[in-house]
């Protein structure tokens, strides 16, 4: 609007006229024929907008009653209530409902908007402009100066006064006002159609994102994600075609501009009974259902548990992976709570060579976990590319691999899952671990101990847990000691194609603690490197090394290769699984005539 203002004396006329009715508060805007006041309606108690045309015998009093009318006509979250109007004296007024926030405007004088906010403002704007088509209204022109933003970010359409209702009575001159931000046939002077209020929105979207007005010639728009990487891709998509130079190369309606943009971008509304979700296509409904916080970028794995994607966490414009379990491991309410519980402690261990994990949530039927992005391979791929480990390589995983393990295990939470496709190694050669404590929660009561899954056999689990007995800590120092073992041989320590194959080989172990040592591996790693890797994965519970400390590697001195703390002595209060064993693998051994057979 212009800043100057109608004569002192009018204004003085219209407090005389509306302060029997209303409390002006404070005039918020002001030309030579209008005035907006903050007010408040004595009879209906409560505070209004209330817009007062002046001067009575020029054209733009029926432009005034007619913007009035086609408010009072439309009935939209997003567009201005008008709840009264009449003519009192020489002044005409409506009062409509306070808008308690800033113009878009005033919010983009602080920088662009986050990408939520945008996503909210294409729902708003097309909601409006949909309802307004269904009623023959075009808005014609939305300018950020008259789009109003409230305190929880809604939109809210202040000014129809350019719409197609009101064009006989709008001056030629101003027609086509509006610049970036009205189609480009509307600028020329024409009347307007659903596909320019498609352009209009779009314009303002990719204003709100980018801190930019689009350029006035439509084939010379940068598109967003140049300007902002953050962008989602399908967002970009959805807005470069709606600002097409062309009307019909644009979207054909504002509710199909909607339905595209909801279709990847959108918010799920969740249903009164949510659906079966099967496996097959449920990556689309997924996209709906992380709604405004998060777009999906890329798969980069799967497993018994699930998904994982590259995502990009759009509040904070930054990249993480998210887990997105399988949809039948869903269905069981003590399963989601057991995994609520784990993913909350897990979520508490703070150390260099463990993953955060930064988000959980549910939605849809789908639940999912945000953790940190971890750039570079996990432990088997980077075996299956490169080969085996050096000595030294190695021995620094395993040092890594136990202080990552005493931190949890002093906390009270133990892996259970440890294995090569759960040990990350970034470029640097650092070690990460993922999926603490998860795989109790969503395999805990299943057969051997929740070891299996759908993506292999449980070939570094530890023997009670293949066996079904309770485990502790020493069956994450068992699985570390297995995953060593991969690292310097390039296999597991023992192989089979089920669970029970492997069992068996496991318990044929006492005598003789490995089929083929690590030392007789081609670049024969020092005797000190095999304690590690052959007492650690001893299939009894009790000959195993009883903590973290004890089971660091020792140099070629004797001294152990990091600072340690002392530890108490293993104790055998819980052999159950090594006598088990040994006693599995004597009875065989007497099966077949008192000679011991070795895997």
């Amino acid at each position: 609007m212009s800043h100057a203002t109608p004569p002192a004396g009018m204004l003085d006329d219209v407090v005389r006229a509306l302060t029997p009715a209303f409390r002006l508060d404070q005039r918020v805007a002001a030309t030579p024929e209008r005035a907006v006041y903050h007010a408040w309606d004595r009879v209906l108690k409560r505070s209004v907008a209330l817009h007062v045309h002046l001067a009575p015998d020029t054209p733009g009093r029926a432009w005034f009653l007619r913007e009035t009318e086609t408010l009072a006509a439309l009935d939209h979250p997003a567009i201005r209530h008008v709840y009264a109007a009449g003519l009192v004296g020489s002044l005409a007024f409506r009062t409509a409902n306070w808008v308690e926030g800033e113009s878009l405007a005033e919010a983009l004088r602080r920088g662009p908007r986050a990408i939520p906010t945008a996503h909210a403002l294409v729902r708003d704007l097309l909601g409006a402009a949909e309802h307004a088509h269904a009623r023959g209204v075009i808005l014609r022109r939305i300018v950020p100066l008259t789009l109003m933003l409230d305190v929880t970010g809604r939109a809210v359409i202040t000014d129809l006064r350019y719409c197609n209702w009101c064009l006989p009575n709008v001056p030629p001159e101003e027609q086509g006002a509006g610049g970036a931000f009205v189609a480009p046939e509307v600028r020329a002077g024409d009347p307007g159609e659903p596909r320019s209020d498609v352009y209009g929105v779009a314009a303002l979207v990719y204003y709100v994102l980018t801190g930019q007005e689009p350029d006035l010639d439509p084939a010379r728009i940068t598109p967003p994600r140049q300007l902002r990487p953050a962008v989602p891709a399908a967002l970009e998509r959805v807005l470069m075609r709606a600002l097409q130079a062309a009307p019909g190369s644009r979207y054909y309606t504002a509710t199909e501009m909607l339905e595209d943009f909801v279709s990847d971008a959108g918010v799920f509304q969740e249903p009164a009974a949510a659906p079966h979700v099967a496996e097959a296509g449920f990556e689309r409904r997924l996209r709906r259902a992380l709604g405004d916080d998060y777009e999906l970028l890329e798969e980069i794995g799967t497993g018994g548990f699930g998904r994982v994607y590259r995502a990009r966490d759009l509040g904070l414009e930054r990249d993480v992976a998210m887990k997105v379990l399988h949809p039948s491991l869903t269905t069981d309410p003590s399963v989601m709570e057991r995994f609520r519980r784990e993913a909350q402690l897990a979520g508490g261990l703070r150390h260099p060579s463990i993953v955060s994990i930064y988000d959980i949530n549910s939605r849809a039927g789908l639940q999912w976990y945000t953790m940190e992005l971890v750039p570079g391979m996990n432990l088997a791929q980077l075996v299956h590319k490169q080969g085996p480990l050096p000595l030294d390589q190695t021995v620094r995983l395993i040092d890594q691999g136990l202080s990552a393990l005493e931190h949890a295990h002093a906390l009270g939470l133990v892996h259970r899952d440890l294995k090569p496709e759960n040990m990350l190694i970034e470029p640097d050669g650092r070690l990460r671990i993922t999926d603490f404590g998860l795989a109790l929660a969503l395999r805990g009561d299943a057969r051997f101990g929740g070891a299996t899954s759908r993506s292999g056999t449980p070939q570094f689990a530890s023997p009670e847990q293949l066996l079904g007995e309770r485990v502790d800590q020493r069956a994450d120092l068992y699985s570390l000691a297995a995953t060593a073992y991969f690292a310097l041989l390039g296999r597991p320590p023992f192989e089979g194609p089920t669970p029970e194959a492997i069992i068996a080989r496991q318990t044929t172990c006492c005598g003789r603690r490995w089929r083929v040592s690590p030392r007789h591996v081609t670049r024969r790693p020092p005797r000190s490197a095999t304690p590690c890797a052959g007492r650690g994965a001893c299939c009894s519970g009790c000959g195993r090394c009883s903590g973290e400390s004890e089971s660091r590697p020792v140099s070629a001195s004797g001294r152990s290769a990091v600072p340690t703390r002392s530890s108490p002595a293993p104790t055998p209060s819980r052999c159950r699984a090594g006598r088990r064993a040994q006693s599995a693998g004597c009875r065989r051994s007497s099966r077949r005539g008192g000679r011991r057979s070795v895997p």
